[in-house]
């Protein structure tokens, strides 16, 4: 008996056409470049770059309030409503980080208690001494004293901390945009994109929400392009894969699959991503802002890449996961391939092994893949196909001894045979 060679399917096969249906395309047009665009192109805010002001200072969020008033007295400045709603979600974390901060930053602080030697007792110096450590016991109840103030006031602000405030008059109901979607559609469209793994949001695929955040915002920059048709800056601190080719561990370029479609729909307008510190050099900010912005941009990217070990293989790596603590992420091990949780809590990350949910392990792929297993009855080796989603099951009969037998896959990729069927 022999097997079929698997073959991909006719959609899998002419991916790139539906991608880049235009393919003389790229060499007629000649795009602005992004120092021109930025006069031009509409502004799209991304959740990371709302939130950067909360590590910078005052002058410097004045100064960035700035810049976004100016784009938005030019009707060019928006907002998707996804990302406004996961800033509302995620600014309580960055007041807790404050509040969390001042906190440990307080305790590292030791003092020493009075000395006891009674034979020093007569000496000056020594009664000096622990006159001093006094001093500095007393200094810091006073410093503990004032941090809790400090501490209470961080809780008071409630919703009017100072970058909300900041922001309010900007940040007005015209500019925020909802996408023009059907629910039901949405989903099945963004399934499929990530079966083909067409960004962007399939690396956020294992998340609860299937990672269809970044999704949703790619629908609204879509819209904003179909109606505007001009050229579009996306401000991101995001760095992942699925929107960014990346070089030397950094995001690079915008993934062409969505400059293509940006393009399409925009009937040949340009799509570029850049940081916020680029948007401000750009609109010639003060040199102090940029700089203190870069700094807070690098601090969040090291903070949020850690090298931890895979429990699964004990094998270290460097992972993404955000600075906020309570924050988790759920990576493929770069070793073994399995998943892994892992978790930031205000000591450090810590890890555990992956068990899902059946109920989150929905399949969203009919793709099958041709594996090779051992019977278990004969153990001849034999080329059978079975499903790629997680759960998968196919029943194969031996190509020697003709027994039957069933195979699985594990939610990891890997594939096992139920060496109990008798069959």
């Amino acid at each position: 008996m022999s097997d079929k060679t698997h073959r991909p399917t006719k959609e899998r096969v002419f991916l790139i056409e539906e991608v880049l249906p235009d393919a003389s395309g790229f060499f007629e047009d000649e795009p602005l470049g992004l120092e021109n665009a930025v006069e031009n192109a509409d502004i799209v805010l991304d959740t990371n770059v709302l939130l950067i002001p909360y590590g910078a200072g005052q002058s410097s969020l004045v100064e960035i309030v700035s810049v976004y008033n100016k784009i938005k007295t030019q009707k060019r400045l928006f907002i998707p409503a996804q990302v406004a709603r996961e800033f509302v979600k995620n600014r309580p974390n960055k007041l807790a980080q404050l509040y969390q901060g001042i906190s440990d930053q307080v305790s590292k602080l030791t003092t020493l208690e009075n000395l006891s030697y009674p034979i020093l007792e007569s000496v000056t110096e020594f009664n000096e001494l622990n006159t001093i450590i006094g001093e500095i016991s007393a200094l810091k109840s006073k410093l503990k004293t004032s941090a809790k103030n400090v501490r209470q006031k961080i809780k008071d602000w409630g919703i009017n901390d100072p970058v909300s405030q900041a922001y309010r008059p900007v940040f007005t109901k015209d500019i925020v945009k909802e996408p023009s979607i059907d629910k039901e559609k949405t989903l099945e469209e963004m399934y499929r994109r990530y079966e083909h793994a067409i960004p962007p949001g399939y690396k956020d695929a294992s998340k609860p929400d299937a990672g269809i955040g970044d999704f949703l915002i790619w629908k609204t920059i879509l819209d904003i392009g179909q109606q505007n048709k001009r050229s579009l800056i996306f401000v991101s601190g995001d760095e992942k894969a699925d929107w960014l080719h990346g070089v030397e561990g950094r995001g690079f370029l915008p993934r062409y699959e969505l400059q293509a479609e940006f393009k399409r729909i925009s009937k040949g307008s340009d799509f570029y991503i850049v940081p916020l510190s680029r948007l401000l050099e750009l609109k010639k900010a003060e040199e102090s802002t940029v700089v203190e912005v870069k700094s807070e941009e690098v601090r969040i990217k090291n903070a949020s890449t850690v090298s931890i070990a895979c429990p699964e293989c004990s094998i270290s790596g460097e992972y993404e996961i955000s600075d906020s603590p309570g924050s988790s992420a759920l990576p493929a091990c770069l070793s073994c391939g399995n998943r892994f949780h892992l978790h930031r809590t205000k000591d450090g990350i810590s890890t555990r092994q992956y068990r899902p949910f059946s109920a989150l392990q929905k399949p969203v792929t009919r793709e099958k893949l041709m594996e090779k297993v051992s019977c278990p009855d004969c153990g001849a080796e034999n080329l059978k196909e079975l499903g790629v989603s997680a759960k998968s099951t196919a029943w194969c009969i031996c190509d020697d001894c003709e027994k039957k037998f069933p195979i699985h896959r594990r939610y990891d990729g890997t594939v096992y045979v139920n060496s109990n069927y008798d069959g």
